[in-house]
Parts: C-alpha cells; sequence; structure tokens
C-alpha cells in the first residue's frame, strides 16, 4: 500500500504484493476456492432485468463493428433473451419487438433466443440507453445499466424499408 499512497509523487507503475497466484491454490484449509451464488431478485411485475453490454468490435461507447462475433450477432439493434422467455411472449428467434422501461422504448428491436438466464434480456450499449435510468442501486451503488426491468412486445410498427445497417446508422446518429 506505500506504493498505492505515494503514485502521485512515484509517477511510476507497481506491483500490489499477493494479487497474483503462480499456482492454483487459494488461502483456504484444503487450498480450493470457496463461490457463493446468490438468486437474483425477479423484476417487479413479471418484467424482465434489462443488462446492457459492450460488443467485442466496440471500445468503450466507440462502435467499430456492428456485428458481434462472439454472440453471433449481426446487428447490434438486437436484444438476447432466454428461449423459454422469448416462447412464453409469443415471440420466435428473429422476430422484431418494442422493449419498453420506465425510462423510453426501444422500438423494432430484433429479439434472439440466446443462452442467458431466464427473466433476463440482454442488449447493447449505448443502443440501448434510452431504457436505462441514471440511478444507482442503494446498497452496492450499481449504475442501473445492469438491472433495469423492462417488457418486451411484438413489434407494434412496421419497420422502414432501409437496411438494417442504415436504421442502426440513423438510430445511433441520433443517441449521439
Amino acid at each position: 500500500l506505500q506504493d498505492l499512497a505515494a503514485i502521485d509523487q512515484a509517477k511510476r507503475e507497481f506491483h500490489v504484493r499477493g494479487r497474483i497466484l503462480h499456482s492454483p491454490d487459494f488461502h483456504t484449509e484444503d487450498g480450493r476456492a470457496r463461490f457463493v451464488t446468490r438468486q437474483t431478485p425477479a423484476a417487479p411485475g413479471g418484467s424482465l432485468l434489462l443488462t446492457t453490454v459492450r460488443s467485442e468490435g466496440q471500445f468503450n461507447t466507440i462502435v467499430y463493428e456492428h456485428a458481434d462475433v462472439y454472440r453471433d450477432v449481426a446487428d447490434r439493434w438486437t436484444i438476447m433473451m432466454n428461449p423459454v422467455d422469448l416462447s412464453a411472449r409469443g415471440l420466435r428467434d428473429g422476430d422484431r419487438v418494442d422493449v419498453t422501461s420506465g425510462h423510453g422504448r426501444m422500438q423494432g428491436a430484433t429479439a434472439r433466443a440466446f443462452d442467458i438466464a431466464r427473466g433476463s434480456v440482454m442488449a447493447y450499449f449505448p443502443e440501448a440507453n434510452v431504457l436505462v435510468g441514471k440511478t444507482c442501486d442503494e446498497r452496492s451503488n450499481t449504475p442501473a445499466f445492469k438491472s433495469t426491468p423492462v417488457e418486451v412486445v411484438r413489434c407494434e410498427r412496421p419497420l422502414l424499408d432501409a437496411s438494417h445497417a442504415e436504421q442502426d446508422a440513423s438510430r445511433n446518429a441520433a443517441l449521439a
């Protein structure tokens, strides 16, 4: 901690001792890690909980590629849902949906079946920012972009004739 306390004066990198494990041993009686899981709280009123994510073709807020090869998603105007949650809402993989929260609405997104926990929805940042408020959780101080209650319904209006890339460019310009 001495190095950290002097970082403004020293202006050099340093190593925090004891943080690098050179072997898979932990400081427990049997040398094994202990993991604890907690049940994710249910969204109010049967809503789904939205978490926003970045894609592999993105650095902070700069989007370099509109496809996400890690998740096999070609269009960032996409939400990813558990297949059971899709079916429960009368939706199928590839359907166009409107996503609504207490803060805004994301219209005409493509719903994709994805290996995600039931009750969860995942969408890209900054495209889904319209859905997210500015408050933080009181206890953890976690911003709302990891747990925003949303409703997902079949798209209420026809899409424009423009290609997805053109629609994305238009939406991204509106977000800027």
